[in-house]
């Protein structure tokens, strides 16, 4: 998710706070394109392109929240979107090392059996020095499984003068398994994701290319896939 990404300038914006002791309040939002949306690195969309758009309100305290959305193109049932509600806090713990946690509410459109795949889930991530993130998340009832999942995460962003390089890997975990909620078999009970990415802030427009790839079967539409992504920024507040 977008927002994601934004955390490291809240902890720059934090930090500030803590020198200035004045308040401050962002409220943004973004309409964007993707040639193809991979979420957890499986494709929602079957190779096609998917229109997003989102908000997130930011304070300088730490605090911030906001709503993502995404479109969908399933062949297996009627879903076409994926809608986000997001809050949580996030401060710098010392000069270089801050804390971000929070609970996304994840929910999918579509008919009865969409809704019923909705799910929550929290999350906590340590960052270092604006580039190293180390996280965790956790539901209890991933997808409409009533099945615990983690997710163990890592990325590095290396930062130059005109483009971010991002390299990112996680492990994803069904803490229980059974015949019909598992990674490919029932004996398999997890998956590793990898991405590595390049992006480009240029004024109010945000550019993105990755490459994703799991080691899941053929079974899931999770192979090696390229996407690009543009996305507008608009500062409302």
């Amino acid at each position: 998710m977008l927002f994601v990404r934004r955390i490291a300038t809240l902890l720059a914006c934090t930090a500030a706070v803590a020198v200035t002791s004045t308040s401050h309040a962002e409220l943004s939002a973004n309409l964007g394109l993707v040639s193809e949306y991979m979420r957890d690195g499986i494709s929602e969309t079957r190779g096609e392109y998917a229109a997003q758009l989102g908000t997130t309100y930011i304070h300088t305290s730490g605090l911030y929240g906001g709503l993502w959305a995404s479109e969908l193109k399933h062949n297996d049932d009627h879903t076409h979107s994926e809608w986000d509600l997001f809050g949580g806090f996030s401060h710098p713990i010392s000069h270089n090392w801050g804390i971000d946690l929070g609970v996304t509410r994840n929910t999918f459109l579509g008919d009865w059996e969409s809704n019923q795949q909705s799910y929550g889930e929290g999350f906590l991530r340590a960052t270092y020095n604006q580039s190293l993130v180390l996280g965790i998340r956790q539901t209890s009832n991933f997808m409409g499984s009533e099945f615990p999942r983690r997710v163990l995460e890592a990325s590095y962003t290396l930062h130059t003068a005109s483009f971010d390089f991002e390299f990112y890997t996680a492990q994803h975990r069904y803490l229980e398994i059974d015949d019909d909620y598992n990674f490919g078999n029932d004996n398999r009970d997890s998956y590793w994701h990898f991405r590595v990415g390049v992006e480009r802030t240029y004024h109010q427009y945000d550019y993105r290319l990755t490459l994703e790839r799991t080691n899941l079967t053929s079974d899931y539409d999770a192979g090696t896939t390229f996407q690009f992504g543009i996305h507008r920024y608009f500062d409302l507040w």
